[in-house]
């Protein structure tokens, strides 16, 4: 007879299982409420994204106004909910990515834990992954980004709930619910497709023991690959959506250049990332031995010429341009000002060298565990029971692979930013965090909580200051407003001068707009004004008469200042900062 209080206890076993998962959400959430990240306007290209969900609100129909690459799908019906339950807001709609973004924490920490690591090391690595300046910054905004790496985090989940199945009849629901995640995934943001086009025939073949779970597999798989192009036609008959080949059209010495920066300056930034995890490998430095000399040797006989002309400021990659970098893809300020934005570029120098020093003693402190060749520790009682490094290899690797080689692909076309590094990080935590705890010690050290604190504080702090900026801007908005000033005759913030167009024109006038035929109408250049920088943005709206410029810079187009400016407050110094108002010269006549 069981004892009375044995379920019991067992449920309680099972909450306590999911509490590091829900510490892992509640992080993201703690972010939300500490950074405040409110603000009526648009944070990079989230508004287009945020007017499609509007529309669909309205209407019931998914349309596109800006030339957008994201499918958006599942991610602008969530939109449009959020707002059919509180009305239109920009903050209503982006408070829908908070859910994903805790969603998309809790199942990455019970995925760790499949992988094989435990608990604590699980938690550590995904908190690393919640606060980093990739992830937490686009936690705010309705940005694809967070809804493509939710939906692969979903996907890899189900892969190994399949892998651990105890039946046939388990392994294919779990295979079959995995396809459909990624399949429905992959109508927000197009990389989630992956799951279904590569992880899921991985899996098959860590399953392909089994002629049942094989065969439905594959049939599943057949399907998803249907549906996927046919989403794919869908969405390149779409009125002013941008479809694009993943193929480049043409290849130049630019392309080529740009390519092979990338692949210094990527592999250098994912390691400022992983900091939090990377620092754990400074201990192996004690491990220091006549082997590893001459490899160190040469190391530096490489480096030091690159670290020369970096310093000389003649070449901008590397490892200190990782940690100097200011991204240009996540927060913009005004056309050509680049925000504070949440780059380590925005530290004072000697943070940022005491960062690139820690991360490059964790690169060697890697390369020393690496060269030793055997293990220092081995937790035996969790060894039976652990996913095999092959098996994580098999799952993790073709995946990586691919979406590493779409990435070459975009930088030969057009470029990438920063944040299309994100769905990489969870994959090296997972991988850094798993062989320290094989190799090395059972846990992650607490100096990793210390580094944890710090990328997090980084992250809250230089998040906020972007909301601050961009509620300046809504107040800088209004003021200009209320003097009789439209916003078609305002130039400046973009996110506000394109929505501007949108709700005038209905579209931005991009010239990569193929539907409907004859949309983009091509534009006589405005040349800007004599003491004005560049503002590309002009040919996009065509349908605004720039009177005043709103700006950071007072000096701009001949520092004609119009109105008294707006404050905002940062938590950066300096804390007091001003956005102006710049009357533009009247154009000269012909």
């Amino acid at each position: 007879m069981n004892h009375p209080y044995s379920d019991e206890g067992a449920q309680l076993r099972a909450i306590r299982a999911y509490l590091p998962a829900l510490l892992c959400a509640v992080t993201v959430v703690l972010g939300y409420l500490i950074v405040q990240p409110y603000a009526e306007i648009g944070i990079d290209d989230d508004w287009c994204y945020i007017k499609s969900a509007q529309v669909l609100a309205q209407t019931g129909h998914l349309a596109y106004h800006c030339a957008e690459n994201p499918m958006l799908g599942w991610q602008a019906y969530f939109g449009a909910f959020f707002i059919h339950l509180f009305g239109f807001s920009f903050t209503v709609v982006r408070i829908s990515t908070v859910f994903e973004s805790a969603a998309t924490a809790f199942l990455m920490e019970r995925m760790l834990e499949g992988f094989g690591l435990n608990a604590w090391n699980a938690t550590l690595a995904t908190v690393s992954f919640a606060v980093s300046p990739l992830f937490l910054p686009l936690s705010f905004t309705f940005m694809t980004d967070v809804p493509g790496v939710f939906s692969i985090v979903v996907c890899l989940y189900l892969c190994l709930r399949a892998l651990g199945a105890k039946t046939e009849g388990s392994a294919m629901a779990w295979i079959g619910l995995a396809t459909l995640s990624s399949v429905v995934g992959g109508t927000a943001r197009q990389f989630a497709w992956l799951g279904a086009l590569v992880m899921i025939p991985s899996t098959l073949w860590l399953l392909r023991h089994s002629r049942r779970v094989l065969v439905l597999g594959f049939l599943s798989w057949a399907i998803s690959v249907c549906v996927v192009i046919e989403l794919m036609h869908w969405f390149a008959r779409q009125p002013y959506a941008l479809s694009e080949s993943p193929i480049p059209s043409g290849i130049d010495m630019e392309a080529i250049k740009a390519l092979a920066e990338c692949g210094i300056y990527f592999p250098a930034l994912l390691s400022v990332l992983t900091l939090p995890v990377l620092v754990a490998f400074v201990g192996r430095l004690r491990g220091w031995n006549r082997r590893i000399a001459p490899v160190f040797a040469a190391a530096c006989a490489f480096m030091l010429p690159l670290i020369a002309l970096i310093l000389s400021g003649r070449m901008r990659i590397a490892l200190s341009s990782a940690t100097d970098f200011m991204t240009n893809d996540t927060f913009e300020k005004l056309d050509g000002f680049l925000s504070r934005g949440t780059h380590i570029g925005i530290a004072h120098n000697g943070l940022r060298y005491l960062v690139a020093g820690v991360v490059a003693c964790g690169l060697l402190g890697v390369v020393i565990q690496l060269m030793a060749g055997k293990r220092t520790h081995q937790d035996v009682s969790r060894e039976d029971n652990r996913i095999s490094w092959q098996t994580i290899a098999v799952l993790l690797g073709p995946f990586s692979a691919v979406y590493i080689g779409l990435l070459a692909a975009a930088t030969l076309q057009h470029g990438i930013s920063d944040r299309y590094l994100l769905p990489l990080l969870p994959i090296l935590l997972l991988v850094m965090a798993r062989y320290y705890q094989d190799a090395i010690q059972t846990n992650l050290p607490l100096i990793c909580v210390l580094f944890i604190g710090f990328v997090g504080g980084f992250s809250v702090v230089a998040t906020h200051d972007k909301f601050a900026l961009s509620r300046g801007y809504v107040q800088a908005v209004n003021e200009i407003r209320s003097k009789g000033v439209p916003t078609t005759a305002v130039l400046g913030p973009f996110e506000s001068q394109a929505w501007a167009q949108v709700e005038k024109a209905g579209y931005l006038n991009d010239p990569r707009i193929r539907v409907p035929q004859g949309a983009y109408k091509p534009q006589p250049r405005r040349a800007p004004p004599a003491d004005c920088p560049e503002y590309p943005s002009l040919d996009l709206t065509p349908d605004l008469n720039p009177q005043y410029v709103i700006t950071l810079n007072p000096r701009d187009c001949g520092g004609q200042v119009a109105f008294p400016p707006v404050m905002y407050r940062t938590w950066i110094a300096p804390h007091t900062n001003w956005i102006y108002f710049v009357s533009l010269p009247a154009p000269p006549h012909h």
